[in-house]
């Protein structure tokens, strides 16, 4: 097996690289995310690190590996660089994303709108949330903060590598909700309905917003319902994050009476 020790090495800038911006290539941190990765079908593992004192812990897994994947070796100095956690675990991994295109998506009934929602940890826990309560895609809009940092990836638990994650303009989400006749949901603090008032039985898009500013002015322009998370507590409302999980479990609630 390969050892790398210094940190000019070419693999190593490159990793560097991808850590700052990743697009169509990622940069997966940590054992339980790099498990989930390997039965995805939205990545591809192309190469794994890890340190001595991972192949210590973990020699069984690593035999593992090594049958399937190119693995190398890299020290403990390499690890931290590279790492985006405060404790190590000592394996990484390169690997290929695949976004989805939206006319992949065929006879919609649930999809999710990720609008400008910056926080990283916000839109992890949102991808989360809508794989394990039964989203068919999430359509990102620009603005959106990268979906393939360190920080979504860890917030998304690794369901980001088995839901459908698609860019699009306004304007294809238009056409996407026109063409399959689903009705958009927008969440909105000054909303009067609440959205157990409505009837989420059928095919719909719910739109989450900015953390500030809420869902924008492009998207509302789309023929749409409004409604909001109602709540009792003194302070303003819910997180994005919050916000969604409420939603999206009323809508699994309605649907499996």
């Amino acid at each position: 097996m390969k050892w790398i020790q210094s940190s000019e090495n070419p693999l190593i800038k490159e990793i560097k690289k991808i850590i700052k911006q990743p697009e169509e290539r990622v940069f997966i941190e940590g054992i339980n995310l790099i498990e989930t990765a390997i039965n995805s079908t939205n990545v591809q593992l192309e190469k794994i690190l890890v340190t001595d004192s991972f192949i210590e812990r973990h020699s069984e897994f690593f035999k593992t590996l090594q049958d399937k994947f190119s693995v190398i070796g890299i020290s403990q100095k390499i690890a931290k660089e590279i790492s985006d956690t405060v404790t190590p675990q000592g394996i990484f991994a390169m690997a290929k994303f695949k976004f989805s295109n939206i006319n992949e998506i065929k006879n919609p009934t649930l999809i999710v709108i990720a609008d400008r929602i910056q926080d990283p940890g916000n839109l992890g826990t949102i991808i989360r949330a809508s794989e394990a309560l039964g989203a068919e895609a999430i359509l990102l809009t620009s603005g959106t903060c990268n979906p393939l940092s360190g920080k979504v990836l860890r917030a998304s638990a690794g369901s980001i590598f088995f839901i459908p994650l698609i860019e699009v303009s306004y304007e294809e989400i238009n056409e996407f909700i026109s063409k399959n006749k689903i009705t958009l949901v927008v969440t909105e603090l000054k909303a009067k309905q609440p959205c157990f008032n409505l009837d989420l039985t059928l095919p719909v898009a719910v739109a989450f917003g900015n953390e500030s500013h809420g869902v924008s002015e492009e998207l509302k322009k789309i023929k749409h319902i409004s409604c909001r998370i109602p709540h009792r507590g003194k302070t303003e409302s819910l997180n994005v994050a919050m916000s969604a999980a409420v939603l999206l479990y009323e809508i699994l609630r309605q649907r499996s009476l």
